[in-house]
């Protein structure tokens, strides 16, 4: 993947899982009721971080064909290879990863050392949500989402920054279950939320770009998934004996080459979610995502064609609660996804999810999982985890000449440390993130950090 040339819709779509992850009913946490009568109720919810991070390691992955180790792969701007050659020495261009700090490296050594005041996992955000109590047993809720990409200096008043409206929905819940419509948070990959935020629930951990300002990805990307926002009609069951399910058509996904298709996107999920008691809870999520994607095929002398295909994928988690202890752990399979999210195109030239040239999907999987406590006497926790994406190139791929090579695994690992105060929560935390490509290009970078959040 050529460094970070995506488009900023992509990317700010993308920082928008850490206000999703903030108002899933996982956190343990209370709006505040700023009016209540006659039926109507107004609240609010939100959020203030900010974080020191330092970031050390190469600044591009190194060029496997040089025996110095020391040339760097073409696409970070400081090599041009020949063609041709087993193992291949064409191969500049990188499909996948996302630890390029374009502007950020020193390229006479090829190190990265980089400090940034960064927003966290969780950012700068409000949200305003509105309630009508119809009767005992109707009622409408909704929500109003407003989230603040960075805290960066803006010392140009005129200077835009990306404010992002990221959930604008209404419900209408009843004795037989609730219509949820609107912008929202998807089904598939949001199982991967409950496991992250053991550890990330106030951290940076990856932070997605790392020459740019943005909310981070924690562990997205080795192995959780972002299950990003869309215009959706959902449906949520009542609650049976711990059982919940969910389905929801959502607009379809597009990339580069392809046209929306008339069918919509899928999304299913079905949950059990059980309390013994305050301090003992089981959470158990299982989702799947079903989306046709078309593009048209035109060839010399052959009339044009329509060529269609079909994005899935399955993903599980599960979640243990027990007096200050929790224990998370999730994985997923599927084809046309990529490392972070369904129909990944961070490089319309090179997407990750799908072969430019062929149209053929990609296929993935993903593990990951966290184990963490919390004391409850002095609000001191601490949490350990990891995860692991790896990524099956196509036959395409693989042929010497491609002139590209795939991300074939992500992997992390991280230990946080927090300290709870009231409304305030402090945070140090580490990272190591290794990215590994097809034909053995290697990055491995550390990420470390201290930070103040306050919620209410």
């Amino acid at each position: 993947m050529r460094p970070f040339r995506g488009s900023s819709v992509y990317w700010a779509s993308l920082v928008g899982f850490a206000l999703a992850v903030l108002l899933l009913p996982t956190r343990a946490r209370a709006d505040i009721i700023l009016y209540d009568k006659d039926g109507w109720s107004f609240r609010t919810t939100g959020m203030i971080a900010a974080h020191y991070q330092l970031v050390l390691g190469p600044g591009c992955p190194k060029d496997p064909t040089d025996p110095m180790g020391i040339r760097l792969v073409a696409d970070c701007g400081t090599a041009t290879h020949p063609t041709g050659g087993d193992p291949p020495t064409s191969h500049g261009v990188l499909v996948g990863g996302k630890i390029f700090p374009t502007g950020a490296q020193d390229t006479t050594d090829n190190s990265l050392t980089l400090s940034r005041i960064r927003s966290g996992f969780i950012g700068t955000q409000i949200g305003f949500g509105a309630k009508r109590q119809i009767n005992e047993d109707v009622y409408i809720d909704s929500l109003m989402a407003v989230n603040l990409n960075d805290i960066s200096s803006n010392r140009n008043q005129n200077t835009q920054k990306e404010v992002d409206f990221r959930e604008a929905w209404a419900a209408l819940t009843t004795q037989g279950g609730t219509l949820k419509f609107g912008r929202m948070y998807s089904i598939f990959g949001s199982a991967s939320a409950p496991v992250v935020l053991i550890a990330y629930q106030y951290g940076v951990g990856n932070p997605c770009l790392v020459s740019a300002n943005t909310i981070s990805c924690s562990s997205v990307g080795a192995g959780p998934l972002y299950a990003q926002f869309d215009a959706q009609l959902r449906y949520i069951s009542p609650r049976l004996a711990g059982l919940e399910l969910q389905f929801a058509v959502s607009d379809p996904v597009v990339g580069p080459g392809y046209t929306i298709t008339p069918l919509p996107r899928f999304d299913g999920e079905i949950n059990f979610d059980y309390s013994v008691n305050p301090d003992l809870r089981v959470r158990v999520i299982g989702q799947g995502v079903m989306s046709k994607v078309e593009r048209v095929v035109q060839m010399p002398a052959v009339p044009a064609r329509k060529e269609s295909k079909t994005i899935w994928g399955a993903m599980g988690s599960a979640v243990l609660d027990a007096y200050g202890f929790s224990a998370g752990a999730g994985g997923w399979t599927g084809e046309g996804i990529g490392a972070r999210t369904i129909f990944e195109i961070a490089d319309g030239t090179n997407p990750l999810a799908y072969d430019a040239s062929t149209g053929k999907l990609r296929k993935g999987r993903g593990l990951f999982g966290n184990v963490g406590y919390v004391y409850k006497g002095t609000g001191t926790g601490a949490a350990v985890g990891g995860g692991t994406f790896n990524m099956e190139s196509n036959p395409e791929d693989k042929v010497p000449t491609s002139g590209k090579s795939v991300i074939s695994q992500s992997r992390e690992f991280h230990v946080t440390v927090t300290q709870k105060f009231d409304a305030l929560t402090f945070i140090a935390e580490y990272m190591n993130w290794k990215n590994t490509w097809y034909w053995g290009e290697v990055q491995i970078i550390n990420f470390m950090g201290v930070g103040a959040n306050y919620e209410w």
